[in-house]
């Protein structure tokens, strides 16, 4: 056996290890591509060339080309967000914030364009009824009667607190029998989170002269469409080496959050 043929043997063997430890689509195809030049190449030299011909056409040109359309079509991902402050919010025409950032870092990994669109709908869940649709921006789900959803991990320690006497919840904190109203309109008797009770407090100190007291520790989440498993799997595993990183993770929080 010549050297040619073991070389190629070998490069076969990294190129497919190369294929499965990629993460992003474009990435694999790439990796996929050399994959099949090469097939073709070693089947030449096994004196098969008419099997080479067919790999070169077949695996390495039709294939990639139909790959490379399926991934054109799925590409975007539609990112409905409620703008909430320190975590996803619009600043001087830029959209900024904690989730911001980690849902952005997650899709580019992906080699996935994000269209990020605001809501301002009473039930913002109900945005997401599609493939390839996902819904952040302070969500703290205590609802689970929600059947087209797939909640990540959390992605970020809070608390709820109870001002007044609540009979409402602001946008984007999900509790059975409460409805929700936009966190700028709240003016008392109402649930609230860490950070958008944060903002509150530094714009009005009137809140603190009501009876304000912590309910419960939670976690923001974010939220995907039920079918889209692999994409929360995904991100949930991406989720997971941020938090590894201590360092990093930390100072991405202290960045926005503070």
């Amino acid at each position: 056996m010549s050297y040619s043929i073991i070389f190629l043997f070998l490069s076969l063997i990294v190129l497919s290890l190369y294929i499965l430890s990629q993460k992003s689509y474009v990435n694999v195809i790439i990796g996929y591509g050399v994959f099949s030049v090469a097939t073709s190449v070693l089947f030449f030299l096994l004196n098969a060339p008419d099997v080479a011909f067919v790999e070169i056409t077949i695996g390495a040109a039709f294939v990639i080309f139909i790959y490379l359309i399926a991934i054109k079509k799925t590409a975007e991902v539609k990112v409905y967000y409620i703008e909430t402050p320190y975590m996803i919010e619009e600043k001087e025409g830029n959209l900024y914030g904690f989730e911001y950032e980690l849902i952005k870092e997650f899709l580019e990994r992906k080699g996935l364009d994000a269209d990020f669109i605001k809501v301002d709908a009473e039930d913002p869940m109900s945005n997401i009824n599609d493939h390839g649709e996902i819904l952040a921006g302070g969500i703290i789900l205590e609802d689970n009667n929600f059947e087209n959803i797939i909640p990540s991990k959390g992605i970020l320690l809070s608390k709820l607190y109870a001002v007044g006497q609540p009979n409402k919840t602001c946008l984007g904190i999900f509790m059975s029998n409460l409805k929700s109203q936009s966190f700028e309109d709240l003016d008392d008797d109402f649930i609230i989170d860490a950070v958008r009770f944060r903002k509150i407090v530094m714009g009005e100190e009137k809140l603190l002269s009501k009876k304000i007291e912590i309910i419960k520790d939670t976690s923001y989440r974010i939220i995907f469409y039920k079918r889209d498993k692999s994409l929360a799997r995904d991100f949930n595993k991406f989720l997971e080496e941020i938090k590894s990183d201590t360092a990093y993770y930390e100072n991405l929080v202290r960045r926005y959050i503070g």
